[in-house]
């Protein structure tokens, strides 16, 4: 099921009917293998469709003078361009982190199962909402964070993101930025990017090789990038809350 991984974070977070599940199950997607860094959307575009991602990683980013700017990394299980359901000209690019696996899915398609379900709707507004969030701490982290933290919270966040839908195996997954990469999420220069990846190293916070990352001291580095998931949403929501 193509949108399996979506479902997995979705139910977790604010359940899913059996006739929920089933429609998503019903999505008719049309796959695409991608190497890393080709294009999956252009800045400009007129979407008709929303991506998924089924495997691997992909960014959105913008260009400002000579500079890519990433503004957001997805991991398997995100629609990275939900909004163009409202929003149908792309204000920015998306391209592949790395091999990696989308599927494409109409809009057609998908406004047809969230008309037909109230709790789908919620469920996927709710997912803009989340990217809201993340794009605002994303703000903080280039801002106001030195490049320790900075990097240290994005290993954070990848983390988190890749646990909450089972691809974390023994502190260890799979991460295919490059420094450069890196360097274009957080503002820095990738000379800076790698000594300090090389600090984190030699703190005995992480090891990194082959595009595995492997967290040996997660709470120190948590710690250090100041890192709280609560801007995730990844968990069920109260049902109530007691008045003020």
């Amino acid at each position: 099921m193509p949108a399996n991984l979506f479902a997995k974070r979705i139910r977790e977070a604010i359940g899913l009917s059996p006739s929920d599940h089933e429609a998503l199950r019903s999505l008719r997607v049309n796959e695409r293998v991608l190497s890393n860094r080709e294009l999956i959307c252009r800045e400009g575009d007129v979407a008709t469709h929303c991506t998924i991602v089924l495997s691997g990683f992909v960014a959105r980013y913008k260009i400002i003078g000579d500079r890519e700017q990433i503004l957001c990394f997805h991991v398997p299980g995100d629609f990275p361009d939900l909004q163009t359901l409202q929003l149908r000209v792309l204000d920015h690019n998306i391209v592949s982190i790395g091999p990696s696996r989308v599927g494409q899915v109409s809009h057609t398609q998908l406004q047809a199962i969230l008309d037909a379900s109230p709790k789908l709707a919620h469920a996927f507004w709710r997912e803009t909402l989340k990217e809201a969030a993340i794009f605002r701490e994303w703000v903080c982290n280039v801002a106001a964070r030195d490049a320790l933290g900075s990097i240290a919270h994005l290993i954070c966040e990848a983390a988190t993101r890749l646990d909450a839908v089972g691809l974390v195996e023994n502190d260890s997954f799979q991460l295919p930025f490059t420094q450069q990469d890196i360097a274009n999420a957080t503002g820095i220069s990738a000379v800076h990017v790698n000594r300090t990846l090389q600090l984190l190293r030699s703190r005995g916070l992480i090891k990194w090789e082959a595009r595995t990352l492997e967290l040996i001291d997660f709470r120190e580095l948590k710690r250090i990038a100041d890192f709280s998931p609560n801007y995730l949403h990844l968990h069920p929501e109260p049902s109530s809350r007691r008045a003020v």
